[in-house]
C-alpha cells in the first residue's frame, strides 16, 4: 500500500482517533483548519448583507430603509442573525474540538476518540450544512428586492411574507452584520492558529 496515501496513513497511525477517523463514512472529513476557515468565510459572506442591502432600487429602500440600512431591522435581518448563530456555534464546537485535541494529543483511548469525533461531525453538519443552507435562504429572501417593487408584491401575494418589513425586534441590520463579521474574524484567527499547531492531517476522500 502506498504510504504516501492519507488514508493509509492514518490506518496505520499510532494515534487511535486517526485510525477511527479514517474507517469512518461522512462528507466532513476535512481538516478542522479548514473547516473553521469555510465557516470564517461563510460569516463574511453573512457580514456582506450590508453592503448588498445598501444596493437595492430606490423604491425598496424608500418603502423600507427610509432612515438608514444600518439602523433598519426587517425580518431578512433575523434570519441572518441565525444563520450567524448556526455558523458561530459549529465554529464554537470546532474550536473546542481543535483545543481538546491539541490538550490531549494523541492520549486517546477508543470511547473518547469515538465522542470527540460523533461531536465533530455534528458540528461539521451544523456548521457547513446547516449553515451553507441559512446563508443561501437569507440571500434568496434579500435578492427578492432587487426585482423593485412589482416582484415583491408578487412574492408576498404568494404566502413568502415580506422580507423587508420590520421584525418587531429591533434587531438591525449593522448589528448583524458586525457581529457576523468579529465571529468570522475569531474562527479564521482560530482556524490559522491551529494550522500552525500542526492540526492539518491530509483530507481523507471517501
Amino acid at each position: 500500500m502506498d504510504s504516501d496515501d492519507p488514508i493509509t496513513r492514518a490506518i496505520l497511525s499510532d494515534s487511535v482517533y486517526e485510525r477511527l477517523r479514517a474507517g469512518r463514512f461522512g462528507w466532513f472529513k476535512q481538516p478542522l483548519s479548514r473547516k473553521l476557515t469555510v465557516q470564517g468565510y461563510l460569516l463574511h459572506v453573512l457580514a456582506a448583507i450590508l453592503p448588498i442591502l445598501a444596493l437595492l432600487p430606490p423604491e425598496i429602500k424608500q418603502a423600507y430603509f427610509s432612515r438608514s440600512v444600518v439602523g433598519a431591522a426587517p425580518k431578512v435581518a433575523v434570519l441572518a442573525l441565525v444563520a450567524v448563530t448556526v455558523i458561530g456555534t459549529a465554529g464554537a464546537g470546532l474550536s473546542a474540538v481543535g483545543a481538546f485535541r491539541l490538550w490531549r494529543g494523541d492520549d486517546f483511548d477508543e470511547h473518547t476518540a469515538q465522542s470527540v469525533l460523533n461531536f465533530e461531525d455534528l458540528c461539521s453538519m451544523l456548521g457547513l450544512a446547516t449553515g451553507t443552507i441559512a446563508t443561501v435562504a437569507t440571500y434568496l429572501f434579500v435578492l427578492v428586492g432587487f426585482g423593485g417593487g412589482k416582484t415583491l408584491q408578487a412574492w408576498i401575494a404568494t404566502g413568502g411574507g415580506n422580507p423587508y418589513a420590520p421584525s418587531g425586534y429591533g434587531l438591525n441590520v449593522g448589528t448583524v452584520a458586525v457581529t457576523a463579521l468579529c465571529i468570522g474574524v475569531v474562527l479564521q484567527v482560530v482556524s490559522t492558529y491551529l494550522y500552525a499547531r500542526g492540526l492539518t492531517e491530509a483530507d481523507i476522500h471517501l
